[in-house]
């Protein structure tokens, strides 16, 4: 719209005097910007190409400023009757474009009252040490395969300050934020801990370490970077179970013999009631990492049911001959149902603080750790991100939603190859979005019927049979869109998972199943499509982004009535600006225009086709529409809930 209006303001012709030559304007106030109408140099025309209404409207208002002569009459002026026919054209086409009201306006919305969040400083994390792995009193052959096979060279600040006190046997609470390298804190001692035993453990030993996982994704990536700090220590034998495959399986796994059990709670409690040939008697070390996931899954039961179980094989064990149990817990967040669980299961904890402003504010450190006894309760609620990931809210009324989503993808995708992660509420709105996301911008054609700008309408835009077989107006050829959640089968999860990891450039629509601990490469965007309901929701998933030091942006979508998360987030020195949606769709219509040169004002007309490609597309498929009309109920019944 406003760059309708703009066609009307230079379409008045100014009558204003051409000041003198070698004189200068006097500006009155600040505020006024100084005008001086010249004659526009003959380069100008280019524009007037794009825009011919501006052209034919001005030729038409100098024909009307000059006197007719006498003799001169409609009918011996063909080209002045030419010339008022299209002038009337051209206001009845600004008049149609002015007046009409289409049932879909992404641009035109009313503007809502958005949160200013004063400027405040985040807490601050330093990522990496200046230590180096030589330093570490860890096994020559571990040195060099994490040299060799790793290529790490300096530790994280997480796991300077955790392995010395792990190597010990100590317990230990390790608050850290996301992609600082926890894994690897708790993983590389507990394996020195292993391979110094004598005489060497078999596999026929049974188990001797369990690692506690809340999801499937994360057991298979704890698992398989074990695998690789075991490379020079072949005797000890990794396993994991996740559920998703069948029982008997995992039992043969058991039966044949594991010293390393990376496990989900649900799972393992299956077999601990199930499962003879599970025994906990020789168990020396417990990791229960991402513990406030843990609990906000509801596994408190099936952790607790763990832990007893293990108490119970150990007393049953001479106690000459059962090793002491170090137990570990690891959060990005420190929650009260994390602090009580630390106080039922770690004694004489040591707990790692990477924040320093937690450092500053806890009264006893030693060499870098803090010792945690009656304070480990007392530990204030702090979160930190990244400071190299970039954060956006963007506020949108749930029409505008799908739309603007479509358009940031898109935008991300031309600027580079990118890698997004789209986190979702529910399964059912994953499949949803992946079905018509996939068929709407990767297999659509777009561009197809504005080659022609004298007859462009609505009606066109949307017309599908008139385009161009080329896939260069397809918004986004071959790219790859992935789904996530927690109802696919276990071998589906695996493969989503691998595959999205090694791509360059692909979109995952998840749910939280791969918001928690989950370490994909080189993510460069992280869009929250609905509202998390707790705080750690929202770090864990920004979280997927920036690991490791590399740089990354999020953005979250809400609703107006939503906009006091914003501020929500400022008070916890979390620092989010707005991004605009207007800004990002009209980016969307230069990008679909670079092919040819067209008028500014499709780019407005290119968020109506693409909404009207969705709808006609979920009106044609049955599935999606009943899809479609389950999400809405859905969304719905979380909006009463709210």
């Amino acid at each position: 719209m406003d760059i309708i209006l703009s066609n009307f303001i230079v379409d008045e012709h100014p009558q204003v005097s051409e000041p003198p030559k070698n004189t200068s304007i006097a500006v009155n106030n600040k505020d006024e910007i100084p005008i001086r109408f010249t004659k526009v140099p003959t380069g100008k025309a280019i524009i007037a190409k794009k825009r011919p209404q501006v052209s034919v409207q001005n030729s038409a208002s100098n024909e009307k400023s000059r006197p007719r002569e006498n003799g001169e009459t409609k009918g011996n002026v063909p080209s002045t009757a030419e010339k008022r026919s299209k002038e009337q054209v051209v206001k009845q086409e600004i008049r149609k474009v002015k007046t009409e009201t289409p049932a879909y306006r992404p641009l035109l919305s009313k503007p809502t009252d958005s949160i200013r969040p004063p400027e405040v400083r985040p807490f601050q994390e330093k990522l990496f040490s200046e230590q180096s792995f030589d330093s570490l009193d860890i096994h020559p052959h571990s040195k060099k395969n994490i040299a060799d096979l790793l290529q790490y060279e300096h530790l994280t600040t997480v796991q300077s300050m955790a392995i010395p006190s792990l190597l010990k046997g100590t317990d230990a609470l390790i608050r850290a934020q996301t992609g600082s390298g926890k894994t690897l804190a708790y993983a590389l001692p507990l394996i020195e801990r292993l391979h110094t035993i004598r005489p060497q453990i078999h596999r026929s030993d049974g188990i001797r370490a369990v690692v506690i996982v809340p999801t499937r994704e994360l057991a298979v990536q704890t698992y398989e970077l074990i695998q690789k700090l075991l490379k020079p220590f072949t005797w000890i034998v990794p396993g994991y179970l996740t559920g998703g495959e069948k029982r008997k399986t995992e039992k043969a796994r058991l039966r044949a013999g594991l010293n390393i059990l990376i496990a989900t709670p649900g799972r393992l409690c299956d077999h601990i009631r199930n499962t003879e040939s599970l025994k906990f008697g020789n168990v020396c070390c417990l990791v229960l990492d991402e513990a406030d996931r843990l609990l906000e899954l509801g596994y408190e039961t099936d952790v607790k049911q763990i832990i007893e179980a293990m108490r119970e094989a150990r007393e049953e064990k001479d106690e000459n001959e059962a090793m002491k149990m170090q137990t570990v817990l690891l959060s990005a967040t420190l929650t009260a149902s994390v602090k009580e669980l630390a106080g039922l299961t770690l004694q004489d904890p040591v707990y790692v603080e990477t924040s320093e402003v937690v450092q500053r504010e806890t009264p006893s450190v030693e060499q870098g750790a803090n010792i945690c006894t009656d304070q480990l309760l007392n530990v204030g609620d702090y979160v930190s991100i990244p400071a190299t990931v970039k954060q956006r809210y963007l506020v949108t009324v749930p029409k505008q939603r799908l739309v603007a989503l479509s358009a940031l993808i898109v935008h991300e995708q031309r600027q580079k190859p990118s890698k997004i992660l789209v986190f979702m509420a529910t399964q059912d709105l994953v499949n949803f979005h992946y079905d018509v996301m996939t068929e709407v911008l990767t297999l659509q054609k777009f561009g197809s019927t504005v080659d022609n700008e004298a007859s462009e309408s609505e009606e066109d835009i949307n017309d599908d049979n008139n385009g161009p077989t080329d896939s260069s107006n397809v918004l986004l050829p071959g790219l790859k869109f992935y789904k996530l959640h927690g109802h696919m089968t276990q071998l589906e999860r695996i493969s989503v998972f691998n595959e999205f990891r090694k791509a360059t450039a692909a979109v995952l629509i998840c749910t939280d199943v791969a918001a928690r601990g989950i370490d994909i490469p080189l993510v460069d965007l992280v869009v929250q499509y609905h509202a998390p309901q707790i705080l750690a929701d929202y770090v864990h998933r920004v979280g997927r982004t920036a690991r490791a030091g590399h740089t990354g942006k999020a953005v979250i979508f809400l609703e107006p009535a939503e906009q006091e998360f914003i501020q929500y987030l400022t008070d916890k020195h979390i620092r989010i600006q707005e991004q605009k949606i207007d800004g990002i769709i009209k980016n969307f219509g230069l990008f679909v225009n670079r092919a040819q040169k067209r008028k500014p004002i499709n780019k407005i007309h290119w968020a109506y086709e693409i909404q009207h490609r969705y709808e006609r597309l979920i009106k044609k498929e049955d599935q999606l529409f009943d899809s479609a009309k389950k999400e809405t109920s859905t969304i719905r019944a979380q909006e009463k809930e709210v």
